[in-house]
């Protein structure tokens, strides 16, 4: 283990996040583009396999060791992680990586018995629950990840804050002290969920901030402690306090606690009025104002159309070129909340423009995100734009949402819903002419005559279904940007929920919500033996043999191609057809085996994995150009 070794493996992974987004005033052209792309990734297929060698060879092999670590090691593998994830940046490189390491240096000081050391790897447990707390919470079909980090970082608080004991406190290095005072306030916000927070959290939430101002109104820890920034905790704490309702959504806290939570805005608000430049240290006033207005809002001191108002005062004043933390906010809070206090069933003209132009200007924001680690961040605050999505007829649907949100975070993830859709409307177009009594009961056709009859809207459903078969990665995009490594196995247990997350997205919305079987049963096999969701029977579905053709289509794009899904080379159509033939009946309809034999099929499909991804790949130059040029309008 050596220094330099850590040092390249961050390099390594910036440059992958980097490549694997080229910046489009790169570029001169839609072959530019492809062409960039298939050189990009064929750099990261390098340099992922150099940071996999790096894994094996040092960072598991350390992280699953027992051996006590030196001073030097810790001091490394700190450093390490500090610039695997720095929360002030708001970076994130790999998180996952550093939460391994953490528990490692947890292990050791646990060994030691150090309570300076000890009190340091307890004050980082609770920030990488957080980190991971947030990040799977946006996981809205599954909060069990979600609450096992919640709950580990509520531990590791409990144990942090019995070092509050007036006498034990005394005799903590101001180091310590530093960690336990920052625990105790910043720990409440792991009740918080990117996926929306309960009443009852929100109580939980409240209690543990009213911990924490007691420690504050203490004189003890005050004359303990008298160079510690007493003016940075209490504006946090009060910044917790409005945090809360960041994640209500359309749900408010009890009276009770409103009236708290409302108090605290107050006094947050006048603090900064007061001293504008000593708190601007601290946060934004357009962040401090959002939460003000908000406050004034679920309080009945600003109407619905007084508040919209507001927000839209901060939002024309926003900067669309930032990406810290609160301009991250601004451009994203101030829409969703907007939109979160319209009624979607009473909207004004005037009201319908605005929200096409909210979603059109996130994408916009998006796109033009520069390649550093702010993903993260930034999902966490766009994620609830998806969950909340107003369609708005003639403005935008959720479909063109949702694939211009591809194609911003990851323009290979979106090139791969387009290919799986040409392929799939290419796979029923041969089953058609074949076979059509195989699409007996699809759309509700009684017998091959409707079938025949109807085609036309059966390649309708095909093509878009298998369009937005992938929306459910949106939320954990960050997870896919994941190339240098194995997943680990939260990872891929996050990844698994995609298709019931898609299932949920699509079903909010009603131009899209007959294709959420599609999108919940892409993993399944065939005869239902394996893949996932479990819980979801394809053989019970009415468009069972879209799912299977949708499904077939995914495997065939993921296997044949050498850009986004893989940094090997990718497989040929005659590699495929062994694959098929081989999981005839089980993993895959039998039929198909069967219908990729015809010439004719197998004509059109090379052509769509060859020429046809390349126009693919022209198509998303094209679409990003056009963002880009929203985004500079």
């Amino acid at each position: 283990m050596d220094k330099e070794s850590f040092q390249k493996y961050i390099q390594r992974m910036t440059d992958i996040r980097a490549l694997s987004s080229p910046e489009m005033k790169e570029l001169d052209g839609a072959d530019s583009y492809s062409r960039r792309l298939k050189e990009n990734f064929q750099r990261i297929g390098h340099l992922a396999r150099e940071n996999r060698e790096m894994l094996d060879q040092v960072i598991f092999p350390l992280a699953d060791s027992s051996e006590l670590l030196t001073e030097e090691e810790i001091a490394m593998i700190r450093d390490f992680n500090d610039s695997l994830v720095n929360y002030m940046a708001v970076e994130n490189l790999d998180g996952a990586i550093m939460s391994l390491l953490s528990d490692r240096l947890m292990q050791d000081a646990e060994r030691k018995q150090d309570e300076e050391y000890l009190i340091q790897e307890l004050h980082e447990q609770v920030v990488v629950c957080h980190t991971f707390m947030y990040m799977t919470s946006r996981i809205a079909t599954n909060q069990e990840i979600c609450a096992h980090f919640r709950n580990r970082g509520l531990a590791a608080a409990k144990r942090l804050m019995t070092y509050l004991d007036h006498e034990t406190f005394s005799r903590l290095s101001d180091e310590s002290k530093d960690h336990v005072l920052m625990a105790t306030r910043f720990s409440a916000t792991l009740y918080g969920s990117a996926g929306g927070t309960t009443p009852e959290l929100a109580h939980e939430w409240v209690l543990a901030l009213e911990k924490a101002m007691a420690v504050y109104d203490d004189p003890f820890y005050r004359s303990e402690y008298p160079s510690y920034d007493w003016d940075y905790y209490l504006f946090r704490t009060l910044e917790y306090y409005s945090a809360i309702m960041d994640y209500m959504y359309r749900t408010k806290p009890d009276s009770a606690d409103l009236k708290k939570i409302v108090a605290a805005v107050e006094r947050q608000e006048a603090l900064y009025a007061v001293d504008e430049e000593k708190y601007s240290e601290y946060s934004s006033y357009p962040m401090v104002l959002i939460s003000y207005y908000q406050a004034k809002h679920l309080s009945g001191e600003l109407s619905a159309e007084e508040y919209r108002n507001k927000l839209l005062g901060l939002y024309s004043a926003r900067d669309r070129s930032a990406y810290d933390f609160d301009n991250l906010f601004v451009n994203l809070r101030c829409p969703l909340d907007t939109i979160l206090s319209m009624d979607p069933a009473q909207m004004t003209e005037r009201e319908k423009t605005l929200l096409g132009q909210f979603y059109h200007d996130a994408c916009a924001y998006v796109f033009m995100m520069p390649n550093s680690g702010t993903l993260s961040e930034l999902l966490e605050l766009y994620t609830p734009l998806l969950l909340y999505f107003v369609e708005v007829p003639g403005k935008i649907t959720f479909e063109e949402m949702g694939l211009r949100s591809l194609a911003a975070f990851h323009p290979p993830t979106y090139v791969h819903s387009r290919m799986v859709a040409h392929l799939s409307r290419c796979i029923v177009t041969h089953l058609l002419a074949e076979d059509p009594a195989q699409l007996i009961g699809v759309l509700g056709c009684k017998d091959v005559v409707e079938v025949e009859e109807r085609k036309d809207e059966i390649l309708s459903f095909t093509f878009h279904a298998a369009l937005c078969h992938d929306f459910g990665k949106l939320p954990m995009i960050d997870t896919i940007f994941i190339y240098g490594r194995r997943l680990l196995d939260f990872e891929f247990d996050n990844i698994k929920q995609h298709p019931d997350l898609g299932t949920l997205l699509l079903g909010r919305n009603e131009s899209v919500k007959r294709y959420v079987d599609v999108a919940r049963g892409h993993h399944r096999w065939y005869d239902n033996s394996k893949g996932y969701p479990e819980t979801f029977d394809t053989a019970r579905s009415p468009v069972k043999t879209i799912i299977d053709i949708v499904a077939c289509a995914d495997c065939l794009d993921a296997a044949t191609d050498t850009i986004g899904r893989s940094y090997n080379r990718g497989k040929t159509l005659e590699d495929f057809q062994k694959e098929l033939e081989e999981g005839s009946g089980t993993r895959y309809a039998p039929y198909l085996s069967k219908l990729f034999q015809k010439p004719e099929v197998q004509e059109d499909l090379q052509y769509l994995l060859s020429e046809g991804r390349q126009n693919n790949y022209k198509n998303t130059y094209l679409l990003l150009r056009d963002v880009q040029e929203m985004a500079e309008s």
